[in-house]
């Protein structure tokens, strides 16, 4: 008889949400492991105690498990656990043995297993101008992983809003017919905003400060952009950069990267960047962006506590790069070998 472990966590405690995320859950074991609904002999179901809208056994019901026994309990609270998260035991009979389970564990429960994920994340954050997207694509490059600029993301929100004439803060109804995507088009990342490439209009000045001052600090938007993000890591192997991707976008990653540098240092570099800029003025714009980023009330700029500090002042790319590839070489290695639990 196998045993197969999994787990999820529910994005809130709504009824409606803690059922889809158990038959997410549900759906993937059943997939991985070849299973029948007939062949499941009963499932184990404990919730932490952050959830109280639904009992995820009736997502089992949905699914047409109607035979086995399922059976739904309170997790043991743990200080400082993992929130809102569904875990299950499938018993079940197939004829294979239990070193042939596979076990699943989504969205935010994949910080329970990161030995057990099924794809490599690398989480990159840091304040603005430190090199971030730079050093994102030549490691995705050279790794072969897929880069998401998640900046690139909310800038695509702000020419959203900004087409409509209007701001989150004044309507968030508009959200539900917001649509972004990426694509890859000659090995370029290319971003679709409802179906139109919108990549050549997302570096300007009106957008950059749209999305820092009205997109970014607005948790709707932030929780639908949360979920394109995630959905693209737990299907590839991703290098993502940003702000919050090692403490709120993927808590998971098998390894985090905290780059900065000084203010003089980054000025430079984003003068680089642009055509005709004014040395104090991009250091004030620096500046600013740094308070508004740190100082927002969701998911504000701030390092990890896992996540590895690198110091890129007097570094060359190239040196930024062969560091982190050390580090992410080291970190996956880690990660295959021990497993948390």
């Amino acid at each position: 008889m196998l045993s197969i472990r999994g787990a999820i966590t529910a994005a809130e405690n709504v009824r409606e949400e803690i059922l889809a995320a158990a038959e997410e859950l549900l759906n993937e074991i059943i997939g991985a492991n070849t299973l029948t609904n007939e062949q499941i002999i009963s499932i184990i179901f404990t919730v932490t105690e952050d959830l109280d809208a639904a009992y995820p056994a009736e997502a089992a019901r949905r699914l047409g498990i109607v035979q086995a026994g399922l059976l739904c309990m309170r997790d043991m609270y743990v200080k400082n656990s993992l929130q809102r998260c569904i875990r299950v035991i499938v018993f079940a009979e197939n004829g294979k043995s239990q070193s042939e389970a596979v076990h699943i564990y989504l969205r935010e429960a994949q910080i329970l297993r990161k030995d057990l994920a099924r794809t490599c994340a690398v989480a990159i954050d840091g304040p603005s101008g430190v090199g971030k997207s730079t050093l994102a694509k030549a490691l995705a490059k050279e790794l072969s992983f897929i880069y998401v600029d998640t900046g690139a993301m909310y800038r695509a929100a702000a020419v959203y809003y900004m087409r409509l004439a209007t701001w989150p803060e004044r309507d968030e109804s508009v959200l539900s017919d917001m649509r972004i995507s990426i694509e890859y088009i000659d090995g370029v990342q290319h971003i679709f905003l409802n179906g139109e490439d919108v990549t050549d209009q997302l570096r300007t000045k009106e957008v950059t400060f749209a999305s820092s001052a009205k997109i970014s600090v607005n948790r709707a938007v932030r929780e639908k952009l949360l979920y394109l993000q995630r959905e693209i890591a737990q299907k590839n192997n991703v290098i993502m950069d940003g702000r919050d991707i090692g403490t709120r976008v993927l808590p998971w990653a098998q390894v985090k990267i905290y780059l900065d540098a000084d203010i003089h240092t980054r000025t430079l570099r984003r003068l680089n960047d642009i055509i005709g800029g004014d040395y104090e003025t991009v250091k004030k714009e620096i500046e600013s962006r740094d308070y508004r980023d740190s100082h927002r009330e969701h998911d504000p700029l701030t390092k990890a506590e896992d996540a590895i500090y690198l110091d890129t002042g007097n570094m060359s790319l190239d040196e930024v790069k062969q560091k982190a590839l050390d580090l992410i070489r080291e970190g996956i290695a880690v990660s295959l070998s021990r497993g948390i639990t």
